[in-house]
């Protein structure tokens, strides 16, 4: 356990919450997932005639699922890191210190 709050996080972790790499995962796998499963369970002969004989959801889906994976992979494998927080004292010119 730590010693901090619950509520008080590091800026990274609050930095990364946001990460619209996360957003577009959720959102590819959700949406990926449900034409996975339409493409696969509920695509009919007279849907596979349409589209010249291409399964498109199934490969739609499956493609989406694929960018979500990449998404949550670059997400983790390169996180948000903010810069070390600095004295503001030390860079304004009209702050403390002998001018």
């Amino acid at each position: 356990m730590t010693d901090r709050p619950a509520g008080d996080e590091p800026a990274g972790a609050r930095a990364g919450l946001f990460d619209l790499r996360r957003i577009l995962a959720l959102l590819f796998g959700v949406y990926g997932t449900v034409l996975t499963v339409m493409g696969a369970t509920v695509t009919s002969q007279a849907d596979l005639d349409r589209a010249g004989g291409v399964n498109v959801n199934l490969w739609v889906g499956v493609g989406m699922l694929l960018g979500a994976a990449a998404f949550a992979g670059w997400a983790r494998l390169r996180p948000i890191r903010l810069p070390p927080a600095s004295d503001p004292g030390l860079s304004d010119p009209s702050g403390p210190g002998p001018h």
